[in-house]
């Protein structure tokens, strides 16, 4: 149609134009009328969150008028001083000082990378003893570091900023994007049976995910259910059970393992327990060959720096034993398998040690829990309690579960609570996203404190230098004798413990506020530094339903036998060096003595020269209450056993057990052949052990078993768990330790003359057997001539 055409159309219809007008301005009207419903309708379609640039406006800072006419007034009297011939002279001496100073960082920083070994130490020693520097020259020098120096400073606790902060410090990876990509690493590891049976039991395939953001940053909401957190705690465990394999532990890490670690670690940032068995699966994967580099890359050496100053002594103890695994610069570098961990030194040390200490521990025991210092209430046996090293959730016990101290038995209680905010429970039942995570915070096993004398504000000289010397005067004279709090109900003939202390050297204790979590660790350093000390640790249980540390894998359930368990630890014990020209101490309670004497029987067996060391340079043992012929403990099994299930442990500790026997038979040979140069000393517990649960005393190692016609033996007021553990330094049990310490040290003989003696060894043995020979032979020729020399006289 044209237009012509629609005009005259137009023309016809005169009244329709109208129509078509009024309708116009009706539509018009109810549109400017209904406006805002209409404005609110529209907005459902429209991102309000993502503005056009252009029309964002702009923020200015005004400065009031009287700052910047002072400011101006500053500058310009600044620019006057520096004209003054002072200031001519000085301003060149300060600024050339100050880049002396930050010369000599960056020339070291070189040195350590560059130089030598010896000059690659004394540049990191160097290092470390600079506090000048800003915090730009930190972090300068931490772009510059590399892996080998990072190392070497977190050996030597250097300051954390020598480190670069953690990738993405302040975002969290969403924990259900992290699950799959765990799901998806794991998976890479088939076909293996551990990680078949963790899929088919714990581990089901994920979900695909779609539209989620991948990082978090605080003020976003966590989506953390309670399954979630189990899921990853459970994740964890087998991650620390998987890496044992040095094989899967570098599949892991090739395959990014260490960055899904490092987000785990955002997560639970304040569930030290979780944060230990995490560092447990670090310091596995750190026996990687290529490991050092990984570990650089990932953030996790100044994490790991950062760990070893935290005030929590599990995550110390866990974080330098990884930190030693990775330290092949280290003129004393020892690699720590799993079960073995360094208590002291936990840093870098100049000189070897004189000797190594070595602390395991019982059934159920733990390097902090059954090493720590006894409480000043009565020890009490729980029943069904927890396991001894960093895992609570995991290991019911019935035998040795040791009490835990009371302060930290109340926030025990409400750890197993999800780490979800509580205003957001109905959310997390209808399947909603959750928003922050509130974690609750662990118990820390706190470093004791050294409790500090209060300074005296005395004016007079004299009058302070009265009290001075009164304070530090001894509470009793030379002429007093203290007996020990804990001295022997009993003892052999043979003993040549003492059982008192000298007046003068008597330092009362009760008042003291002072408490150790691992005594060893902490007491023994000050008494012999030169020692290197360490603590065996394993998972056990008293009844087959508790026997968790089978769960991930039904390969494990054989390790219970104290013979499996002793071979393990004996490859283990050998592969950290121990016993190299130097002497060794074996402490041992309960279970763990038994352990002990099977390790040196098997080091005399072996035919490896690293091996044999073991028992070739033992020089002291320390029995605890160990069943050397079994426990009455174990006969619960006869009456118990359809409800507790014995594991393997409690069965192979029956009272005369024949394998027991045979073993214990076999140790007293070795003790009066091969060892026969060894210190031992026996301690048995003189008072039965209270059950919390039903309220009744039991003895759980009688004198008879605890007790071997070798060395000195004790019989103490203690129960059994309060053996290992002393109530302080001045006690009976802990000054007879370092007196068998004492003398192992002493009769260490030199390195120089190690070779001459061990090539002398045999010679002696040859000229005896010489004479031997010679005297049966002069005797044999004496009884064949009497027959002629009777037959002479008679003649």
């Amino acid at each position: 149609m044209s237009l012509e055409d629609l005009k005259s159309k137009l023309r016809r219809h005169p009244k329709l134009v109208g129509l078509g007008g009024v309708g116009l301005l009706t539509a018009a009207g109810f549109l400017l009328y209904e406006s805002p419903q209409v404005r609110r309708f529209l907005s459902q379609y429209v991102d309000k969150k993502s503005p056009e640039p252009d029309k964002r406006r702009a923020e200015y800072i005004y400065i009031k008028y009287h700052i910047y006419r002072e400011s101006m007034r500053k500058m310009k009297q600044k620019e006057e001083d520096e004209k003054k011939w002072i200031s001519v002279i000085i301003n060149p001496i300060g600024k050339w000082w100050k880049a002396a100073k930050h010369s000599v960082a960056w020339r070291l920083l070189n040195i350590a990378q560059t130089g030598s070994q010896p000059e690659r130490l004394k540049a990191v020693q160097q290092l470390i003893c600079m506090d000048h520097l800003k915090d730009w020259d930190f972090r300068h020098l931490a772009q510059i570091c590399d892996a080998r120096t990072a190392v070497s400073l977190a050996r030597c606790n250097a300051d954390t900023r020598w480190f670069m902060p953690v990738h993405r410090r302040g975002c969290i990876k969403n924990p259900k994007m992290l699950l799959s990509e765990l799901h998806v690493m794991l998976a890479r590891l088939r076909p293996m049976s551990c990680v078949d049976h963790f899929f088919s039991k714990y581990f089901p395939e994920q979900d695909p995910i779609e539209d989620i953001h991948e990082y978090l940053t605080q003020e976003q909401t966590i989506v953390l259910s309670t399954a979630d957190t189990d899921l990853l705690k459970e994740i964890i465990s087998f991650l620390h059970h998987i890496t044992k394999d040095p094989d899967a532990s570098a599949r892991l890490m090739r395959d990014g393992g260490l960055v899904h670690l490092m987000e785990l670690r955002k997560i639970f940032s304040d569930d030290n327990e979780t944060l230990s068995t995490l560092c447990k699966v670090l310091a596995n994967m750190s026996l990687v060959p290529d490991a050092v580099e990984h570990f650089f890359s990932s953030g996790w050496v100044g994490a790991l720096a950062e760990w070893q100053q935290c005030p929590d002594l599990r995550l110390q103890v866990i974080s330098a034993k990884t930190m030693a695994n990775l330290d092949h610069d280290d003129p004393n570098q020892c690699t720590y398998p799993p079960n073995v961990y360094p208590l002291h030194p936990r840093v870098r040390t100049r000189r070897k040690p004189k000797a190594d200490i070595v602390f395991v521990h019982g059934l159920l025991g733990g390097v902090f829990i059954t090493w720590r210092q006894r409480d000043r209430k009565p020890t009490e046996l729980g029943l069904y309690g927890k396991n001894a090293f960093y895992t609570s959730e995991t290991d019911d016990v019935f035998l040795v579960g040791e009490q835990k101290r009371v302060n930290g038995s109340k926030q025990k209680k409400e750890q197993g609570k999800p780490l979800v905010s509580a205003q957001t429970t109905e959310a997390s039942k209808n399947g909603n996203a959750i928003p922050k995570t509130e974690a609750i915070k662990d118990p820390v096993l706190r470093a004791s404190k050294k409790v500090e004398e209060q300074r005296l504000n005395i004016s007079d000289a004299a009058t302070m230098e009265f009290v001075e010397t009164l304070r530090n005067e001894a509470e009793l004279d030379s002429d007093w004798e203290v007996v020990h709090p804990d001295v022997p109900l009993n003892a052999n003939e043979e003993c040549v413990g003492k059982f008192s202390v000298c007046g003068s050297e008597w330092r009362n204790q009760d008042t003291c506020e002072e408490y150790t979590n691992c005594w060893p660790m902490e007491w023994l350093p000050d008494d012999y530094p030169d020692s290197r000390i360490l603590g065996i640790d394993y998972t056990s249980a008293v009844t087959e339903w508790s026997a968790n540390f089978t769960k991930y894998c039904p390969c494990e359930k054989g390790q219970g036998h104290i013979d499996v368990r002793a071979s393990t630890l004996l490859d283990r014990i050998s592969a950290s060096d121990v016993g190299n020209d130097r002497p060794i101490v074996w402490i041992g309670h309960s279970m763990g003595g038994l352990l002990t004497k099977l390790i040196l029987l098997k080091s005399l067996d072996s035919q490896e020269p690293k091996v044999q060391q073991l028992a070739k340079n033992t020089k002291g043992i320390v029995f605890l209450g160990t069943p050397h012929r079994g426990s009455p403990i174990a006969k619960w099994k006869q009456h118990m056993q359809m409800i507790l299930s014995p594991s393997i442990e409690v069965k192979e500790m029956e009272e005369n057990s024949p394998k027991l026997l045979e073993m214990h038979r076999r140790f007293m040979g070795c003790l009066h052949t091969f060892l026969r140069h060894v210190k031992v000393v026996s301690v048995a517990e003189g008072s039965p052990t209270m059950l919390t649960t039903f309220k009744f005393p039991l003895r759980i190692v009688t004198e008879e078993s605890s007790k071997i016609d070798f060395g000195d033996f004790y019989l103490l007021k203690d129960d059994h768990l309060s053996l290992s553990k002393p109530i302080y330094r001045q006690s009976f049990l802990y000054q007879r330790l370092l007196h068998v310490i004492r003398e192992a040290v002493k009769e260490r003989p030199d390195p120089k003359d190690q070779d001459g003696q061990s090539q002398v060894a045999p010679n002696q043995d040859v000229v005896l057997m010489n004479i031997v020979a010679i005297l049966l032979k002069g005797a044999k020729g004496l009884f064949e001539s009497l027959p002629r020399v009777a037959l002479r006289f008679s003649t």
